[in-house]
């Protein structure tokens, strides 16, 4: 079964649905600015209606790996899309994280991050040729303009271990109870 990721998550009601169709994991932007930002006092809140069972991944850009540990009490993963150095990794799993270092298909590295995603336009909701890609390890997380349409295909073609998805579980900006549901469906037919 492939598992899944829902990520971009930042209103209570996206924690309702997330309850009710029980992704395996469950993510939340951290980056200042950002649309789908959420502020720590709203991120404890998400923590505490989203049922235990789902781990919620913390998404990360250039941050410092002290700022990034303010949130170890909430968050169960982090996931990083910038230029953190090998030593900021190594500090936040020392720290009882793990990490997802986030690389685009045509640059890939070796790294101690405990998973590696593959994700063309860094949360831009952009695929890339899917079948022209050479992952350079087994390729633990797949995102990147994943929606309904196209999940399948990239399932088959690629066999990620985990695929994340963001603005393809939306309608205009906000979170869709069916494209979640559906989603979900298609990565657990995956035996």
């Amino acid at each position: 079964m492939t598992l899944i990721k829902l990520c971009g998550n930042f209103r209570l009601q996206d924690i309702d649905y997330l309850n009710e169709v029980r992704p395996d994991l469950a993510g939340i932007i951290l980056v200042p600015h950002q649309r789908r930002s959420v502020s720590l006092a709203l991120t404890q809140k998400i923590r505490s209606q989203l049922d235990a069972k789902i781990p919620l991944v913390g998404v990360f850009l250039n941050q410092d790996a002290d700022e990034i540990l303010k949130y170890r009490e909430i968050v169960q993963m982090v996931q990083l899309h910038g230029n953190e150095t090998e030593q900021e990794i190594s500090k936040i799993q020392k720290a009882g994280l793990p990490v997802i270092k986030v690389m685009k298909p045509d640059h890939q590295y070796k790294t101690q991050a405990t998973r590696r995603m593959i994700d063309a336009g860094a949360g831009s909701g952009k695929t890339f040729d899917w079948k022209k890609f050479q992952p350079l390890e087994s390729l633990d997380f797949l995102a990147g303009g994943l929606t309904p349409d196209n999940l399948q295909q990239a399932i088959s073609l690629l066999k990620p271990k985990v695929v994340d998805i963001s603005s393809g579980t939306e309608c205009n900006g906000i979170k869709n109870l069916e494209k979640m549901r559906e989603v979900v469906r298609i990565a657990r037919s995956n035996k």
